[in-house]
């Protein structure tokens, strides 16, 4: 009896162990989770550590693998199909152990790269003289390839049409007896080709003709002492690319030295050279232009003459005073510079001078700098463009000019502002970081730079920068339509954002009905902190308005609070009903003139012009402007009959306003 209560009590206690056994935990560990097998004949391995079941698949077409199930440690085996193509290919292996939603289950994936057919050469053109030759072409490859030279090119040969890796090919080329010849020649692997060009010298080549001079025509006499020379273009039966040298000499033998001019100018493809400084006056001179081609053929014209008169011109770079300032110790300093002007236009009276003097009276003949125009210095620049008119990309008008100027579309335009500076620069004492300058930073952040645009069409945009820069872009419209004009254009662009540092007081059409946004209006402040937009406010509060010491006033009566400005019709005002922010009419408001005359006579005092330092409103001491002395010489008080009448010949519905100005935060 005892015995077996013993053998009960031992298999009690062997069920009691095995129930309380525990399933181990799954292990499915593969040794990468990342393989790259090669484009051809392609194969690779992952060994997988387990402890239970698997099973795997592959996830793309051209890989499979073995083997697909198994139990505990494997080594699966991956096959790829070659990959003819010329992009990599990616496919996922996929092991899982366990049922999907139960404990002892686990996923993992492998990703299988396998890269693409590449054919790399190291010479895509290979080129021949005419004698026989040959030439090495360096082939990477990782696919095996062909070579297919053209029938057509039996002077050419090579030492190997196929192969299965890298490889030097040796092409050579058999003597040329005649014109240039080429051949296409085609490497073709997996599911791609590679062409590249072989081209053999002539044997034989034809001069360029002979060039004739357009101007100045032959035995010119008082020709101008700036001068550009221009010919017929050459031609060549060959059709070859054609370059030009020009060289004129102030001896008919064209000697340097001792004294004797002589210049040889590389025009390249153009057939024109600008003599690049002012000649002799009543001199004669010898000119003449060999054109050349590639192959060593050239031809060399007759030598033609023409003798200067007195008449002469501004070198490129150069500038000159149009006026100085007589009142105030410090000039306000306007820089009127020219784009799209070619060497012909920079004759003393000539067009750049004209557009230049139209400019400036433009700018001088509306108050408030009519009155304060004693405190200007104001120069003429040159900057000789190669093309006449400017770039217009809205009409895939192309141009090469000294400063890119661009019509964008529209009324929006640009320019290159390092470059424009550059030229503002060679002014002495110009200089962007002069400190020895009172003013705001160095002397060229509170000089004005109006670029004025060789080109008759109605367009304009400012470029601002929050330390005091500006230029103006300012093209020469001749419209004799209301407001459209060069002149309202200078009044707009230069007078009211350039130097007044003023907002746009019209609305856009599509902001019709928007209260200016808090965005907007946040920028705005910022500017304000500047030192600009005197003209707008984003209060009504004639209490608080900016210009609420107009209002009231004997003589201000067009002043008040007119909602309705910088773009948007609700949430801003403007000081009187219209001005030059609107329609270009000339005419500012009176908020407008006073600011430009508090940065005339702070300019000219030598002290800060901006009100505001870091942000916050700063009085500033010694300040010379006043409110009744402004008064005093204000002598435009409302619009004239002119801007009146401007103003209403204006259609509305079909005014084109100039383009907003572009502001610029400097760090």
């Amino acid at each position: 009896m005892t015995k077996i209560q013993n053998y009960v009590g031992i298999f009690l206690i062997a069920i009691f162990f095995s129930g309380c056994k525990k399933d181990l935990p799954p292990v499915l560990n593969p040794s990468s989770t990342n393989i790259d097998v090669p484009n051809i004949n392609g194969t690779a391995s992952v060994s997988l550590t387990a402890n239970a079941k698997w099973s795997a698949h592959v996830t793309g077409t051209w890989a499979s693998i073995t083997p697909s199930v198994g139990s505990g440690d494997a080594v699966i085996s991956i096959r790829a199909q070659d990959n003819p193509g010329s992009e990599d290919r990616i496919a996922s292996l996929v092991i899982v152990t366990g049922n999907e939603g139960s404990t002892n289950y686990l996923r993992r994936i492998i990703t299988i790269t396998q890269t693409f057919s590449k054919l790399n050469v190291d010479n895509d053109n290979v080129s021949f003289e005419k004698e026989a030759g040959s030439r090495i072409v360096k082939v990477t490859a990782n696919i095996p390839w062909t070579l297919q030279i053209p029938s057509s090119a039996s002077w050419l040969s090579v030492n190997a049409a196929s192969g299965s890796t890298n490889a030097d090919i040796t092409f050579t080329a058999q003597a040329n007896t005649a014109g240039d010849r080429t051949a296409k020649v085609t490497f073709t692997y997996g599911d791609t080709t590679k062409v590249i060009s072989v081209l053999q010298k002539r044997a034989v080549n034809a001069n360029p003709t002979v060039v004739q001079a357009l101007t100045p025509v032959n035995l010119s006499t008082n020709t101008s002492r700036l001068i550009a020379c221009t010919w017929t273009p050459s031609t060549d039966t060959d059709n070859d690319r054609i370059i030009y040298s020009f060289e004129v000499s102030d001896n008919i033998g064209f000697l340097s030295g001792d004294g004797k001019l002589l210049k040889t100018i590389a025009t390249d493809t153009i057939p024109k050279a600008v003599i690049p400084e002012l000649l002799k006056e009543n001199a004669k001179f010898y000119w003449r232009v060999t054109a050349s081609d590639a192959y060593s053929g050239k031809s060399v014209s007759q030598i033609f003459t023409f003798t200067t008169g007195t008449n002469g011109g501004y070198t490129d770079g150069e500038y000159r005073v149009a006026f100085n300032n007589v009142s105030g110790a410090n000039p306000n300093e306007i820089i009127f510079l020219g784009d799209g002007y070619t060497v012909e236009d920079y004759v003393d009276g000539g067009k750049f001078d004209q557009d230049m003097t139209a400019g400036i009276n433009a700018f001088f003949n509306v108050e408030p700098y009519k009155s304060y125009k004693s405190y200007f210095k104001v120069y003429k620049m040159a900057a000789y463009s190669r093309d006449s008119g400017v770039t217009q990309s809205d009409k895939s008008i192309v141009k090469v000019t000294a400063f890119n100027t661009v019509f964008k579309g529209g009324s929006s335009m640009d320019a290159d502002e390092d470059k424009v500076f550059e030229y503002a620069q060679k002014i002495p004492g110009m200089e962007d970081d002069n400190l020895g300058y009172s003013g705001v930073q160095g002397k060229l952040q509170n000089t004005l730079v109006v670029l004025v645009v060789n080109q008759d069409r109605y367009a304009g945009t400012n470029w601002s920068w929050s330390d005091g820069k500006a230029i103006s872009i300012c093209p020469v419209s001749t419209s004799t339509k209301a407001g459209i004009n060069f002149k309202n254009v200078i009044n707009h662009e230069a007078g009211g954002h350039g130097f007044g540092r003023l907002a746009d007081e019209y609305l856009s059409s599509e902001n019709s009905g928007k209260t200016i946004p808090e965005e907007t209006k946040t920028t705005f402040k910022a500017w304000v902190t500047y030192g600009f937009y005197p003209n707008v406010d984003l209060t009504s509060d004639q209490l608080l308005i900016k210009w609420k010491h107009f209002i009231g006033k004997t003589g201000y009566s067009a002043v008040g609070a007119f909602e309705g400005a910088v773009y948007y019709p609700l949430g801003a005002w403007r000081p009187e009903s219209s001005s030059c922010m609107i329609y270009n009419e000339p005419y500012y408001n009176a908020p407008s003139r006073e600011n430009m005359v508090k940065r005339i006579l702070r300019t000219a005092a030598g002290t800060r012009v901006n009100e505001y330092v870091n942000g916050i409103f700063t009085p500033i001491p010694g300040d010379p402007y006043s409110l009744d002395a402004f008064v005093a010489k204000d002598i435009q008080k409302s619009p004239s009959g002119a801007a009146m009448l401007l103003t209403k010949s204006v259609n509305p519905l079909t005014f084109v306003p100039l383009a907003p100005p572009v502001m610029i935060k400097v760090n």
